[in-house]
């Protein structure tokens, strides 16, 4: 059926009045989006993704992976106020993982706030130790020196910088080279010979900046030979121990043992002591789990 021309003009009058608002509303969509989308771009370009803490972490305490997450920050804001070249990645905090200093929940990690990790060695192991004299305040995630000091007031440090794992009222937990383990040995022993002597930790004031001291005691020579004949022992410790018992720092300590008569009887009750205060100590700990032994 033929449409008058009134009805066509009308319904073209609908279909423009239609389409043009359509038309521009989409062009309007399409101009917001492509804002949008540049705005986007902008704000990837001005950010850095970067390693947040999400605990407190104190110095020398080392950051484990519960410890951070990561997120992305605008570097146009002048709180976060970053220097990119120091922004810490993910590499870096695995590597140095260390607080330099005390760190707050919400902080960005930088490289000046880590320092690398002393317990990089393969052959470590964790090593329980009751005759060691501990500061009244000494607190998990600690570090200290253990040390040794005779009667005639000569002080050697045996080893140094050790994170202490934990610790109770006469004993402590370290984790320890092989060849830590044997130099500490030796200076048990020669502790015990000694009337007198004693082995001691040193803590450190503020872990996260110290340097570790550089251990003085010298084994005997008897140690030294099991030590460079050891294969779980690096050449670069060998190397290091070598070239402290070259001192004349051994002489002193066998000149203090010489005067020593019933050698064999002191390191006798030494370890006797010794052997106590670990039964006693494994007791406690087998009552605290409410077991019985394990048999």
């Amino acid at each position: 059926m033929a449409i008058n021309p009134m009805q066509r003009k009308a319904r073209n009058s609908f279909l423009i009045g239609f389409l043009i608002p359509t038309l521009i509303l989409g062009a309007v969509i399409g101009i917001l989006i492509y804002q949008k989308d540049q705005e986007q771009k902008e704000q990837e370009a001005n950010s850095e993704k970067v390693y947040m803490l999400v605990n407190n972490i104190e110095s020398g305490v080392p950051i484990t992976a519960a410890d951070i997450k990561q997120v992305k920050v605008s570097t146009d804001e002048t709180d976060v106020n970053m220097d990119k070249g120091k922004v810490a990645t993910l590499d870096y905090i695995t590597e140095n993982n260390i607080a330099r200093i005390n760190l707050c929940k919400g902080v960005i990690l930088s490289t000046d706030m880590l320092t690398k990790a002393d317990e990089n060695t393969e052959d470590l192991k964790i090593q329980e130790y009751n005759m060691v004299l501990l500061p009244t305040d000494l607190a998990k995630n600690d570090y200290v020196d253990l040390r040794i000091r005779f009667a005639n007031g000569q002080d050697y440090i045996i080893v140094s910088k050790k994170r202490v794992l934990s610790s109770s009222a006469n004993t402590i937990f370290l984790k320890m080279t092989e060849a830590e383990i044997l130099t500490m040995s030796n200076a048990i022993v020669e502790s015990y010979m000694a009337i007198g002597s004693l082995i001691y930790a040193d803590k450190y004031e503020n872990a996260g900046t110290q340097q570790a001291a550089t251990p003085t005691y010298n084994v005997s020579r008897e140690v030294l030979g099991l030590i460079n004949e050891n294969p779980n022992i690096t050449n670069e410790a060998r190397g290091h121990l070598w070239e402290r018992y070259k001192t004349d720092r051994r002489a002193e300590i066998d000149n203090i043992l010489s005067t020593v008569e019933d050698k064999a009887t002191s390191v006798s009750e030494g370890i006797e002591q010794q052997v106590e205060k670990q039964e006693a100590e494994r007791a406690r700990y087998i009552e605290s789990l409410g077991v019985g032994a394990d048999y």
